[in-house]
């Protein structure tokens, strides 16, 4: 058997000692081993080893900011990119501030008292205005002094009506006076008006009024309003007691107040507790007098 039947290739090298050893063994000479030629390997060079990577420890996040050194360091400063903050609309104000309360300066207590107010109007001297009751009631004859206006409440058995009185039993002073009718009502009515003041200053009230009798007498009292209000059952509304007192007899009252303000408002009123007969009430001769600061 032949290596070439094998199928095998060998070097030419080892093919020329393998004859020689075929033949020598054929002619009895001593066989020689002949030494096999290495193939020579290439040298591969060996690969380095890596050096083991270091772990490092996560560095902590900085901010986005640069470090205070960088900040020194640099010499030509990035401006800052400009943010943009929502501009929120102020809550609307729940309520309207109350005004300032009013102040008295030198100027207005410097100003000369003011004339006195009366006569006429005061007097319930310039006429009468005819009109209807405020709460709708049948009235005939309804009439308020001008300058003045009137106001009555709801009542026993119905309310008061205002009306033009001349009889000369009846009037104070001058021709005619304001007269409230209570009989057999039990209500209250009166009439109201404003007058010029001067803030700071000092003012008498004077009014002069009448009942006839009942075995109910009327109650007569004068109220001021130091903001001008109109409403006589306003808690703006200072009340006072007549001075004087009696039945068919006209009786005499007063009152200073100093103003806050450049008008007030002065009310007279009539009160019948009890629905007794007679009780008709009325009012003259009113003044009002600047006494200065």
């Amino acid at each position: 058997m032949t290596f070439a039947k094998l199928g095998l290739r060998l070097p030419v090298t080892l093919v020329g000692a393998t004859a020689l050893l075929v033949s020598g063994c054929g002619s009895g000479v001593p066989t020689v081993t002949p030494t096999p030629t290495k193939t020579p390997v290439p040298a591969v060079a060996p690969s380095p080893s890596p050096e083991p990577s270091a772990t490092l420890a996560p560095s902590p996040t900085q901010p986005d900011t640069p470090s205070p050194t960088a900040q020194q360091t640099s010499t030509t400063a990035t401006p800052a990119t400009p943010t943009y903050t929502p501009q929120v609309e102020p809550a609307p104000a729940t309520s309207t501030p109350p005004p300032p309360p009013a102040t008295i300066t030198a100027t207005a207590l410097s100003r000369p008292p003011l004339p006195p107010q009366q006569g006429g109007e005061w007097d319930m001297e310039a006429g009468f205005v005819p009109g209807v009751s405020p709460l709708g009631e049948d009235c005939p004859g309804w009439h308020v002094a001008v300058g003045w206006s009137g106001f009555v409440g709801p009542g026993e058995h119905g309310s008061s009506c205002l009306n033009e009185n001349k009889n000369p039993a009846n009037v104070r002073s001058g021709q005619r006076s304001q007269e409230m009718t209570f009989d057999f009502i039990s209500a209250k009515a009166g009439i109201y008006r404003h007058a010029q003041t001067i803030p700071g200053h000092r003012y008498r009230i004077e009014a002069w009024g009448k009942h006839v009798h009942s075995a109910s007498p009327v109650v007569l009292s004068l109220g001021v309003d130091l903001t001008g209000g109109e409403d006589w059952r306003a808690p703006s509304v200072t009340w006072y007691d007549w001075d004087e007192a009696g039945a068919d007899v006209w009786v005499f009252t007063e009152v200073t107040v100093r103003a806050t303000g450049d008008k007030l408002t002065v009310f007279l009123k009539g009160y019948h507790p009890v629905a007794e007969r007679g009780g008709a009430t009325l009012f003259d001769d009113v003044r009002v007098q600047d006494l200065g600061p």
